[in-house]
């Protein structure tokens, strides 16, 4: 658990995420160092080792970082839409958000990605687990939420992912209405 940051180290710490972020979608993770993140974040090299302990630490913590606003503000936007508009639209919002960030995530290089796939998916299987224990989520009735959230991580990884790779095979509403309906067997709300 990080300690609480004052305002100034909240700042300093966003701006070495966001200089990470801009130079890895420019060049791909494995072409950056922490002496350009701190350069184009302009701090030394000492500050970036106050908050991470290496780029692959401060990439984690950029992904960390952006699933949690998300998360924040996806919850906020559907919130007082009824099931399953509710799920519809947060799928939505997801599809839209990866599509923003597809640059970064896609630039992160083979071995950084593979190890993160397990660890991202653990998280966003204990985020979403939370989200159907506070009843956020009630489409999948009658599914114990560990596994009801796992298989919407696995599976919305896995389609991202390919989506990714392969823009070409349409856009996020199209794509979050396949994946709508393969998820809860039933047309998306409209």
């Amino acid at each position: 658990m990080q300690p609480t940051l004052s305002k100034r180290q909240q700042k300093t710490r966003l701006a070495l995420l966001n200089a990470l972020l801009r130079l890895v979608v420019e060049r791909g993770l494995d072409r950056v160092t922490v002496t350009d993140i701190t350069n184009e974040a302009d701090y030394g090299r000492w500050v970036f080792y106050q908050y991470f302990e290496s780029k692959e630490d401060a990439a984690w913590a950029a992904f960390i970082h952006w699933m949690n606003q998300l998360d924040d503000s996806l919850i906020a936007a559907v919130q007082s839409h009824p099931s399953p508009r509710r799920e519809y639209e947060s799928w939505r919002l997801i599809f839209q958000a990866f599509w923003q960030q597809k640059d970064f995530i896609m630039r992160l290089d083979s071995l950084i990605a593979s190890h993160w796939q397990a660890r991202a998916r653990e998280y966003l299987a204990r985020q979403f687990l939370q989200h159907l224990d506070a009843g956020h989520f009630v489409l999948m009735e009658g599914v114990r939420p560990e596994i009801a959230a796992r298989l919407y991580v696995a599976a919305l990884m896995e389609l991202l992912e390919f989506w990714g790779r392969n823009p070409d095979i349409g856009d996020a509403d199209s794509l979050v209405d396949e994946f709508y309906r393969f998820i809860f067997n039933q047309p998306p709300p409209k």
